[in-house]
């Protein structure tokens, strides 16, 4: 721990530098600690506050436009992967969707703001046909904001308290602590989510067997809108249901029948 806070305080341009570009490309690391610590050695004259701003800010467009050409290309071939490695990897994929049927700009600007989606929205905004030109100027706004309001978290109250040689290392040896806490409270519920989800599961081969077979059943397609642009395709008599309606129309579905539910 003490190298690692070592490197921090020793080489912050290098640390904000290689952070800010695993964070953006998909690694499971929390940028947002960084740059409140990156704010309090700017405070106490250990960088330079607006060469802190560029290097975080060419992160996020790098990053971030990686996955918007990734998302125009390949679809949700691209999403299924960054879901992989997200911390909401069963629900990130619905949720930013959801949050871009709220509004295209406003999505785009708060992207960063939004916990398990911010790496998958540039995704869905190539996947959603959103042009370039509109896309860097929107996001690059929105990280420029979101890193300036981090970074004077950390800096202003440092400033006027003139401990930031102690204060930026326990920030950041915070952020430590809480990602560990983080990964460890989401492996927890995504292995008894996986438990639950086994009891119940169907595979593919069974619903065709009783397809063919003539048994009566509901196949309810839970995918979202946006989700066939890429992939048209549907199970036959498929009924499209968002997952937040199903407990709304539970009482219009059959008792007496078989209810398949499937989505990406």
């Amino acid at each position: 721990m003490k190298s690692i806070l070592h490197m921090v305080v020793g080489h912050p341009y290098l640390v904000l530098l290689s952070s800010g570009l695993l964070e953006r490309v998909g690694a499971p690391l929390l940028l947002s600690p960084v740059l409140v610590a990156a704010g309090a050695l700017a405070a106490g004259g250990e960088l330079r506050f607006d060469m802190a701003v560029w290097i975080a800010l060419i992160t996020c467009l790098i990053g971030d436009t990686l996955w918007y050409e990734l998302g125009r290309k390949k679809g949700d071939k691209v999403l299924s992967m960054l879901c992989r490695i997200s911390f909401e990897r069963d629900s990130c994929v619905r949720r930013s969707k959801v949050f871009f049927e709220k509004g295209v700009n406003r999505t785009l600007f708060l992207s960063k703001w939004l916990p398990g989606v911010s790496h998958v929205v540039p995704a869905v905004a190539g996947l959603s046909g959103i042009e370039r030109q509109h896309f860097f100027v929107i996001n690059a706004a929105g990280s420029a904001v979101w890193i300036l309001v981090l970074m004077l978290a950390g800096y202003l109250p440092v400033e006027h308290l003139h401990v930031a040689s102690a204060v930026a290392p326990i920030l950041f040896e915070a952020s430590l602590a809480v990602l560990a806490v983080n990964v460890g409270v989401k492996y927890m519920q995504r292995r008894q989510f996986l438990k639950d989800l086994y009891k119940s599961r169907v595979t593919p081969e069974e619903v065709r067997h009783m397809m063919d077979s003539g048994e009566k059943m509901v196949v309810l397609d839970l995918r979202h809108p946006l989700d066939s642009v890429a992939d048209p395709r549907t199970l036959p008599g498929a009924v499209r249901v968002l997952p937040d309606e199903v407990t709304s129309r539970a009482s219009t579905l059959p008792k007496d029948e078989e209810i398949i539910l499937y989505c990406t």
